[in-house]
């Protein structure tokens, strides 16, 4: 069975609306609604204390059919991925930083636009492998890339405008 579906049946057993649930539990109405038809599932301190509110064990939640399980640690990669998504725009936001100011602080040698030009090369293929998993994974995440998509694409623009005019820099110097 369903955690959305054990939930419901408990739930209505108790005699509980969601209102009263959500009360009881600390979360909002709608997260109940959305554990109830499948949408989400509760993280573990929620169904800590589900089990003692509707006398279950961990394991009948977790286990008995429960897609539970799989989705902690689906959103545990997506974490995972998260941050290394951000990791690799600091690092092309640093690198292009660098490329940018050397009017001020100085040239670049050769070794220097080289070394720069790969790096932001490489990053770039690491962002575009991070944003396609990022999309497989369809969490909230994904949902902001997807509606601040103008504003990463032109960043993402911005990096291969870079990376273009170290390599042309390069092949001119």
């Amino acid at each position: 069975m369903e955690i959305g579906i054990l939930l419901k049946e408990k739930r209505i057993a108790h005699k509980l609306t969601q209102e009263q649930l959500a009360e009881q539990i600390f979360v909002s109405t709608k997260t109940i609604s959305n554990w109830e038809n499948n949408k989400t599932t509760p993280d573990i301190d929620s169904l800590i204390l589900l089990a003692k509110l509707f006398h279950l064990s961990l394991d009948n939640l977790l286990l008995e059919g429960s897609n539970v399980v799989e989705n902690i640690k689906k959103i545990e990669a997506t974490k995972i991925v998260e941050k290394y998504f951000l990791i690799s725009w600091v690092t092309n936001i640093i690198f292009g930083l660098t490329f940018v100011t050397q009017n001020f602080f100085g040239k670049l040698s050769l070794f220097a636009m080289v070394c720069l030009s790969l790096g932001m090369l490489l990053n770039m293929l690491v962002l575009f492998y991070f944003t396609k998993q990022l999309a497989t994974t369809n969490t909230t995440a994904w949902q902001f890339f997807k509606n601040s998509h103008p504003i990463i694409s032109a960043g993402m623009l911005l990096s291969l405008i870079l990376l273009s005019a170290l390599i042309i820099a390069f092949l001119l110097f």
